[in-house]
């Protein structure tokens, strides 16, 4: 019996993607409804939204996704850690960006209150 040969779509995950937007970004990627995917790809039934979470995948999830991407079940185990360590090191290099200078001008800049927007916006209209 031959192997299933991967899908030939799978578009490598986001840095801070969790397994469930990865497999919602494969389903976009086939133009078809997250639930239809996992249903036909993974086998997962319609009903079933806590296997739809892949917070706990199962063995035959978890084999059917390494099937289709070409990955291996240890790495699509991995993800939720993946993603915490790439959350550690993007929160590291904003708090590093900010001290400086600049990084607390842009931050200020693009974050000041409401009411300083409206302000700006107002004081710029021609009466």
């Amino acid at each position: 019996m031959k192997p299933e040969p991967t899908w030939p779509l799978h578009p490598p995950p986001g840095e801070v993607d969790t397994l469930r937007q990865y497999v919602q970004s494969l389903a976009r990627c086939y133009g078809v409804p997250f639930e239809s995917f996992c249903f036909y790809a993974l086998n997962i039934a319609h009903y079933d939204e806590e296997a739809r979470s892949f917070i706990r995948p199962t063995e035959d999830v978890l084999e059917r996704l390494s099937v289709g991407l070409g990955m291996s079940i240890d790495d699509l185990r991995m993800f939720e850690e993946r993603r915490r360590r790439n959350l550690a090191r993007l929160w590291a290099e904003f708090e590093e960006w900010i001290a400086t200078p600049e990084g607390r001008q842009r931050y200020a800049w693009a974050f000041q209150p409401r009411s300083q927007h409206l302000g700006t916006l107002i004081g710029d209209i021609p009466m």
